[in-house]
This record gives C-alpha cells, structure tokens and sequence, in this order.
C-alpha cells in the first residue's frame, strides 16, 4: 500500500490534451473558495457565490486562450 501511493505521488503525471483544461477547474475553485471566504459578509453565501466565480474565471482563462490561440493564427 505505501509504495503504491509513494509511486503515484514520485511519478510524474502526462495528462493528455483535454485533461490539461480539466486541471484548470480544480485551481480555479480554490482560488474563488479562498476569495470569496475572505469578501462574504455570512459564510452561507460562500458555496455560491464561489461556484459563480469559479465558472467566471474558467469560461474567461479559456475565452483569453483561444483569443491568444486565433491571434497566433491571424499572425503566423
């Protein structure tokens, strides 16, 4: 058991194309958590309003991916 989790945590992870965008959701989630837990006035309103932001920063990294991605494109 322990060298099973030693080898998963030592070996590096190669996520494919589409899991790259997948790692995005975690991080983004964690950083609307931290923020909005800090800006809210009652911690009720916290797992909404962090859902709102975490769905606000990824639909706005990925706009800001492919308008960087179609400017290489106009460029190249």
């Amino acid at each position: 058991m322990m060298t099973t989790l030693l080898a998963f945590l030592t070996a590096p992870m190669s996520p494919a194309g589409w899991q790259r965008m997948l790692l995005l959701v975690p991080l983004c989630l964690s950083i609307a958590i931290v923020y909005k837990t800090l800006r809210c006035e009652r911690l009720s309103e916290v797992p909404v309003a962090s859902a709102i932001l975490c769905v606000a920063l990824v639909v706005g990294m990925y706009a800001v991916g492919v308008g960087v991605w179609l400017l290489f494109l106009i460029l190249a």
